[in-house]
């Protein structure tokens, strides 16, 4: 069943129906959660709370103004920037969800040291740039979705979901060459 079709179900009255939506939509929800810095914990009470608040505003889904997918997302990402927000602390993040473990047969400790210090240095510079701008990046760069996927998403237009990309990018660059100066 399609997500609109879907969508229709739930609203006629069927609410066991949604199911199927957290079903369909948790995991990407949880690494898309992680990538925002969020411990396993804290990515569940988040998504959790993004359903919530997605049931409770279905009735008001339009499918003509975008995917359910983008909808979701958008919840989403406005209920990570609100927890991040409040928090402003430094947030751990699971292992599992951290940089891809690429080891080879010959990387011994110190090679999974210097991948693990880089990991860590990629993590605080995404974590210090201005939300807008690590939302942006994480939904274009990590999630790989288009750039008129991530407009509807973050509310603005194509082009500046551009020119956050190209910021985000130069900020990380400035924060990773100044980090490896300082090392």
């Amino acid at each position: 069943m399609d997500d609109a079709a879907l969508v229709q179900t739930i609203v006629e009255g069927h609410v066991e129906a949604f199911r199927v939506v957290v079903l369909r939509y948790e995991r990407p929800l949880f690494r898309f959660l992680a990538r925002f810095g969020f411990a396993a914990a804290a990515r569940e009470d988040l998504a959790q709370e993004t359903f919530l608040r997605a049931f409770r505003a279905l009735p008001s889904f339009d499918p003509a103004r975008g995917s359910l997918a983008s909808w979701l997302f958008t919840i989403a990402r406005n209920v990570a920037a609100t927890e991040r927000a409040r928090t402003r602390h430094v947030r751990e993040v699971a292992q599992s969800h951290s940089a891809p473990d690429v080891r080879s047969g010959g990387d011994g400790p110190a090679e999974l040291h210097e991948r693990a210090d880089a990991a860590a240095r990629l993590r605080r510079a995404l974590d210090g740039l201005p939300a807008a701008l690590h939302s942006t990046f994480v939904l274009v760069e990590i999630r790989d979705l288009s750039l008129k996927e991530v407009a509807e998403i973050e509310g603005c237009a194509v082009g500046t979901v551009k020119s956050r990309v190209h910021r985000a990018r130069e900020q990380l660059r400035a924060a990773l060459g100044a980090t490896e100066r300082s090392s």
